[in-house]
């Protein structure tokens, strides 16, 4: 019975946790910047870059933790 309930390799959570870090995140940080880029164009291209820099080091840390 105890066996049904606890099935799986146990890095179900680290895998989740590195997927949002590496994509959502990003993604969130993308749409936020283009909101703010439509009301303030200083501030939204910060962001924009801010999401494109964090995109990039985040597929390699990311990304490499992962192999």
């Amino acid at each position: 019975m105890i066996t049904l309930f606890n099935q799986g390799s146990g890095w179900e959570f680290g895998i989740f946790i590195i997927v949002f870090l590496m994509i959502i995140m990003p993604i969130l940080l993308f749409i936020y910047g283009f909101v703010v880029y439509s009301k303030n164009e200083i501030k939204g291209k910060k962001i924009l870059i801010a999401a494109t820099v964090y995109a990039l080091i985040s597929a390699g840390i990311c990304g490499g933790t992962m192999l």
